[in-house]
């Protein structure tokens, strides 16, 4: 069996060093452009290309997140990153966008491509049709459960599995809330983290805790047995937006984790671990959806950012110095909260007065008068937490600058008088260099060099990321300088270097080709989606003949059994490798480019598209003209005119009782209407999404809150601006 992966953050050079010491397998890092972890450090091109050659020296792959919705004025410099990633030895790239995973699989065919969690993959379906379009991985949503995560890692292609940092509570690519409310797109990394917020649940404060759909944060690292047997390729954590610190401590916990399954032993957190994890970031952990977590287990509602330790409480608060009773270890420069309302009060132990003295640290049991300015003041009884600890960052940015992991190497040398001094190297996978001395070896006068005293200079490999476990030769009554031996070492070490930095013999960038007949505008010009009340079936296709249409749903985690597809509006990937007849490519497929509509144009069966409601007139009017312009004919397709979307799509909800919860209001007043069916929870944006339609062939309209007169209409002025035109 395939040892499992271990896939850590890098958000920066620092925690990619973190991670390494710590012992990943892989990490994964964004760009600058293109990463949905917008507000990341992220990598310059030169960064890159240090970062491939630090990572790829210690065995370590590197995956580029390139996993944005993209538009059709941002194709070109895309395509020019893919182009810089295939060039500079990226070992795969993560895509959301169907249209740059259509034109990588095209001109960059041994590029492996490994499909984000952002596109939607949470089905056995959607997972064998990426695996036939060309894609080695898909990363599964965080919601699929370890039984379909199973079967899905039986079919052919490597799975990726999120292991431990922060949820989202909306399938990932499905999310609207925050580009609906903020104009700040999650399917653009710029997620302004909406579901962080406080909401009212039907009117009335939830007796939980206001922030209703802040999930907790997931840590499986007691169950890595179970998912190395279930055939996981690659285990995930999450944090690119973290400290090295953080980055260091998950990783190295994983680590142990993994090692301990493979060497036979069960793998228990200790009690001083978990501390650490808490201390560094928790909201409270979860194994989340991947076993089965209730409701309870999953969410947060009580506080949505980090909650560290409990370490004491407010005795009193007089003059901007609060005093504490400590029920745990507080030390000089830790970061602290005070649980308060509206909101926390925070400071850091920048003082610590013990007994009227000035102390850097102190106890269980001390009373501790601290410095605190910040509002809201505090009040006695409220709790101390502790958000960071100085000592506990300060050891592991000493374990992080300790002796650096380094990859294993053998050496094989030849020291015969009148030949140069050799030396062969090689590493575990194989790879084999060879440097030799300028001048031949000398015969000894008196003292022979001896195998002994060549071995030590040989394994001085001194800031190189390599240790020499081996060192075999023979040496015949030689004699040779050390700085000989030395140079010769350095040589043989920087090819060494040279060979394992280029782990891609690429064959080369092919053209864009791609050849579709000519598919016609159907008879309809109005789609009218009336779903949210009239179930699947409730989907109108106005100059359809009275031909019955459907809407898939966006979330569907079971196989489909059905033979064919039919009249039907096509919501998630798992349906595109079906047997489809007169099918829509719907909107959640978030289709934003010629090159994406040109991918689900070409699948059989998928007659029209409706596209992407994040385009604006003037990118949804580029989008047909490229298409125009490269395939030859009209695009048939809709666009969005009217309606409230499904904002987001949760998995068993939020609360103990979903059912129950038909609204959810923000601190703005903004009311999201609300629905639950099968198993999944769907969140309406506050107020309809409007457009007008002056360039797009189709309408398409979304009918919910409505009433009967309003929903009349609204089909009235969709259907005399779309037919009135045509």
């Amino acid at each position: 069996m395939k040892r499992i992966e271990l896939l850590a953050p890098a958000g920066s050079m620092e925690s990619l060093i973190a991670a390494a010491q710590a012992g990943c397998d892989a990490v994964y890092l964004g760009l600058t452009s293109f990463s949905a972890r917008a507000f990341a450090g992220n990598f310059s091109h030169e960064e890159f290309q240090e970062a491939v050659r630090y990572c790829h020296r210690r065995d370590i792959k590197v995956y580029v997140t390139v996993n944005t919705l993209l538009f059709e004025t941002e194709l070109e410099n895309a395509i020019k990153e893919i182009r810089f990633l295939y060039e500079n030895d990226a070992d795969a790239v993560l895509i959301q966008d169907l249209g740059l995973f259509h034109v990588v699989r095209k001109c960059f065919p041994d590029l492996a491509v490994h499909c984000s969690t952002q596109m939607h993959i949470h089905n056995i379906n959607g997972a064998a049709f990426m695996k036939d379009c060309g894609a080695e991985r898909v990363v599964l949503a965080r919601e699929t459960p370890l039984d379909i995560v199973r079967e899905i890692s039986s079919g052919g292609i490597e799975t990726e599995v999120f292991a431990y940092g922060a949820l989202c509570i909306s399938y990932s690519g499905q999310c609207l809330m925050s580009e609906s409310v903020k104009n700040r797109s999650g399917n653009r990394g710029m997620c302004a983290q909406l579901c962080r917020m406080k909401y009212d649940v039907n009117g009335s404060r939830n007796p939980d805790g206001e922030y209703v759909l802040s999930p907790r944060d997931l840590n499986v690292a007691e169950r890595v047995g179970d998912l190395i047997e279930a055939g996981i390729s690659s285990l995930k954590i999450e944090g690119r937006m973290k400290r090295p610190e953080y980055v260091y401590l998950a990783v190295r916990t994983f680590r142990e984790a993994i090692d301990a399954y493979y060497a036979g032993k069960a793998y228990r957190i200790s009690d001083e671990r978990m501390r650490e994890l808490m201390l560094m970031f928790n909201r409270g952990f979860t194994e989340g959806h991947l076993f089965g977590a209730s409701t309870a287990e999953r969410m947060s509602h009580y506080r949505p950012n980090h909650r560290g330790l409990t370490i004491g409480k407010v005795e009193s608060f007089r003059n901007g110095k609060v005093t504490v009773v400590l029920s745990d270890d507080l030390y000089q420069h830790d970061g602290l909260r005070i649980l308060n309302e509206p909101v926390d009060t925070g400071l850091t132990a920048v003082r610590i007065e013990k007994n009227g003295l000035l102390v850097n640290e102190a106890h269980a049991g001390d009373r501790v008068v601290l410095d605190c300015a910040s509002k809201p003041y505090p009040k006695k009884g409220q709790l101390l937490q502790k958000t960071s600890d100085s000592r506990l960052l300060e050891k592991i940015r000493t374990q992080i600058s300790a002796a650096e992991r380094k990859a294993p190497l053998t050496m094989t040398y030849t020291a015969t008088p009148g030949k140069p001094f050799t030396v062969n190297c090689t590493d575990a996978d194989g790879r084999c260099v060879k440097a030799e001395s300028d001048t031949p070896v000398q015969t000894a006068q008196k003292a022979p060099l001896s195998h002994e005293r060549i071995r030590e200079a040989l394994i001085k490999t001194g800031e190189y990321p390599y240790a020499v476990t081996e060192v075999t030769g023979v040496t015949d009554n030689a004699f040779l300088p050390v700085s000989v031996i030395n140079d010769v070492r350095r040589r043989v070490l920087d090819e060494m270097d040279r060979m394992r930095e280029k782990r891609h013999e690429r064959a080369g960038e092919k053209p864009y080709t791609e050849t579709l007949s000519p598919v016609p505008m159907p008879a309809y010009r109005l789609i009218v989606d009336d779903t949210w009340n009239g179930g699947e079936k409730a989907v109108t296709c106005i100059g359809s003949t009275g031909t019955a249409f459907k809407k898939s749903p966006a979330v569907h985690e079971n196989e489909y059994n059905e033979n064919c597809i039919e009249n039907t509006v096509v919501s998630e990937a798992g349906m595109l490798g079906l047997t489809l007849k007169n099918c829509i490519a719907g909107m959640t497929l978030n289709i934003a480019n010629s090159y994406a509509a040109a991918f689900v144009l070409g699948i059989p069966g998928i007659d029209a598209v409706i596209l992407s409601s994040e385009l604006n007139g003037v990118q949804l009017s580029n989008l047909l003209q490229a298409f125009r312009e490269r395939c030859g004919f009209e695009l048939p397709c809709f666009r969005l005119v009217y309606g409230r979307r499904t904002v987001m799509f949760i998995k068993d909800g939020f609360t103990e009782h979903p059912d129950s919860v038909h609204e959810i209001e923000d601190l703005h007043h903004l009311r999201f209407p609300v629905q639950h069916r099968n198993g999944v929870t769907e969140i309406l944006e506050a107020e309809p999404y409007r457009s007008e339609n002056s360039s797009c062939p189709g309408s398409y309209v979304i009918l919910t809150t409505e009433n009967v007169d309003q929903k009349k209409e609204i089909e009235k002025e969709a259907y005399e601006e779309v037919f009135g035109r045509v």
